[in-house]
């Protein structure tokens, strides 16, 4: 009847439309979809609906054809996401010495505090070195970054590295790739070696061709864009392992969220436009005073601290 609420199936539906429409699935994915459309007509049917109002008609097709190993169909997806998600004791030894090793085929998560920086070492030869706030899941010849920034410093493989990100992955040869989280978009910095972007999802496919050393990609949800950037800003995106921060024309709202990353203040834009404004200069990572002078001497901003918060407002007269 029109009007009538989706039922518990048809959002159900709905939810395995839109997750095949992203590139965060897998095999164990496909397999759980089949098990669950296997239970009734009802659930076919309502899928094949939700696929027709996403004008994608043959994705039903795709998915029954999709290649499943034997092993990939057998382990229940929510076991492996509950891997990736607990602290296991490697995570542990990280916390105490920095460093971790991990084993063939086993995965876990990382993550740093407020100011943090944390090295973790692959076993493949390969490292990840997670700046602030930052989370990573890791495996061996791949990684997924969720939240901040890493360095992913790759040692040479029978395969590339694979990193995965909210809007895409990347395909890496041997080398140093700088992955930060931004907020509608992933910028990958290649400093050495060279790889490739990749978007895909049963609704559509982009990708890139090998992209060389010093050259950025930008994930989007829609886009993947690849630019050069000179050698000297590029090494700078990783002087906060030396404990600074550098800004090389950075937008004041990237600028805002690394310092927060370092010194756990939180700032709010008086104007959203704030935000946009361009700013550049090296500082201490822990320099908040700093970060403070540098906006107000080069762009005319006035931080007020209200219940805790840094107010950012505009001074400049016109």
């Amino acid at each position: 009847m029109a009007g009538e609420e989706p039922t518990r199936i048809e959002m159900e539906a709905a939810h395995w439309v839109v997750l095949f429409d992203t590139p965060d699935w897998d095999a164990r994915d496909v397999a759980r979809f089949r098990r669950w459309i296997a239970k009734s007509d009802a659930h076919r049917a309502a899928f094949v609906g939700a696929s027709e109002t996403w004008h994608e008609l043959d994705l039903l097709a795709r998915l029954e054809a999709f290649p499943i190993a034997a092993n990939d169909a057998a382990a229940p997806l929510a076991s492996r996401r509950m891997l990736l998600a607990g602290l296991g004791a490697g995570v542990l030894a990280v916390g105490v010495a920095g460093y971790a090793s991990l084993a063939p085929g086993e995965a876990q998560a990382f993550e740093t505090q407020i100011g943090e920086v944390r090295d973790v070492r692959l076993v493949d030869g390969s490292s990840v070195i997670l700046n602030a706030a930052t989370r990573v899941e890791v495996r061996e010849r791949s990684a997924t970054i969720r939240a901040g920034e890493a360095l992913f410093v790759i040692a040479a493989g029978d395969r590339p590295f694979v990193i995965k990100t909210p809007y895409g992955q990347i395909a890496c040869e041997a080398g140093e790739v700088l992955a930060k989280v931004l907020a509608d978009q992933v910028r990958v910095s290649l400093l050495s070696g060279a790889a490739a972007g990749m978007q895909r999802s049963f609704l559509r496919a982009r990708e890139t061709p090998r992209t060389d050393a010093h050259n950025e990609m930008l994930l989007r949800r829609d886009a993947i864009d690849v630019a050069p950037v000179a050698r000297a800003p590029l090494m700078r995106r990783t002087l906060w392992r030396q404990g600074q921060l550098a800004f090389d024309n950075a937008s004041l709202a990237e600028a805002v969220a690394d310092v927060a990353r370092q010194t756990g203040a939180r700032f709010e834009f008086g104007d959203p436009a704030l935000g946009d404004l361009r700013v550049s200069g090296i500082i201490r990572a822990d320099d908040l005073d700093g970060f403070l002078l540098l906006l107000r001497e080069n762009l005319a901003i006035n931080a007020e601290s209200v219940d805790g918060v840094f107010v950012l407002s505009s001074t400049a007269t016109f």
